[in-house]
């Protein structure tokens, strides 16, 4: 039996990491005029249309550049699996302090086994090493907020389905609460310890965080000219931070994450809605789990996107 070894990722290993995804992500595509999309050869695609593909691991330069976000100490954790020390899979996990149903946990944002290392063990060993860690650092569970097609692998080391989560819009809209609202221009993960994330939250808070800041990919405009707005909102018994971020293929639609103090309440939504219909924001969208949905007091529509928690207690 090949032995396999787990370690942390480094920069030398981004294009063996990219070499995974490229397996993985097998076909590509660009889009045309009228955004559909068309076949093209990975060769004659943009650094931004490979990031289209499948995020920042299918190009190694900016692969390079989001391994050395991690590893500079972003709570998130770059791990691979070798086989006969070749790079067979690889996995990003994020540490998170937030109120239940996580706690103090780790969750697994991504983990990818190249198409011919499939029935080796190695997403396994990920598991199991990712596990250990959070067993050395008192987490009181392990995470995987989209299991997609690898729900059997979770379920095979005891994890269980714990939240259903979806996609949904909502209109901007003025309304009447007294609050403040001021630009964000501090962008410390500490600051948000402990706090709720009700929107936006399609891995976990201090993951997400890393959204923030500006200008981290300077060097793709595309991704650059994207219009974002960092907004800190105080009203009383309430502070939240919050991410209004341009669809980019929709104009029209604006992606919303916050981060709040205290559980979301109807004066929040109020106070956000108002403030995005004041600056010509029309359709907000956000993923929310379902334990947040019953506080939000709105009429939404859901674009039929959905998410599974998995989750295992240590």
């Amino acid at each position: 039996m090949s032995q396999i070894t787990v370690r942390q990722a480094t920069l030398a290993d981004a294009a063996s990491i990219t070499g995974v995804y490229k397996a993985v992500t097998g076909t590509w595509t660009r889009r045309d005029l009228d955004g559909s999309a068309v076949p093209a050869e990975y060769d004659d695609l943009s650094l931004f249309e490979r990031w289209q593909n499948g995020g920042p691991q299918t190009s190694i330069e900016m692969c390079a550049v989001h391994l050395a976000n991690l590893l500079r100490g972003s709570d998130g954790i770059p791990l691979v699996a070798e086989v006969e020390g070749q790079i067979g899979a690889e996995a990003e996990i994020f540490i998170g302090t937030e109120p239940e149903p996580f706690g103090h946990h780790v969750n697994v944002s991504r983990l990818t086994v190249h198409p011919d290392a499939t029935n080796v063990g190695l997403g396994s060993a990920l598991l199991t090493y990712t596990q250990q860690i959070a067993e050395a650092i008192r987490c009181k569970r392990v995470t995987v907020a989209n299991a997609g097609d690898d729900a059997a692998l979770y379920e095979h080391h005891h994890f269980q389905r714990a939240h259903i989560g979806q996609r949904i819009t909502f209109p901007a809209q003025e309304g009447r609460v007294f609050y403040r609202a001021t630009e964000l221009t501090a962008f410390d993960p500490a600051q948000i310890t402990g706090w709720h994330m009700p929107l936006g939250r399609t891995q976990n808070a201090r993951e997400e965080w890393d959204r923030l800041p500006p200008g981290f990919w300077n060097s793709v405009p595309e991704i650059v000219e994207l219009e974002s707005a960092r907004v800190q909102i105080t009203l009383t018994g309430q502070e939240a931070y919050a991410l209004f971020q341009q669809d980019r293929t929709n104009p029209d639609r604006v992606h919303v994450f916050m981060w709040s103090k205290r559980p979301i309440n109807n004066l929040l939504m109020v106070a956000l809605r108002d403030w995005a219909a004041r600056h010509d924001y029309r359709t907000l969208v956000a993923f929310v789990w379902d334990y947040v949905l019953p506080l939000l007091e709105i009429d939404y529509a859901q674009d039929g996107y959905t998410q599974h928690l998995y989750a295992k207690s240590l």
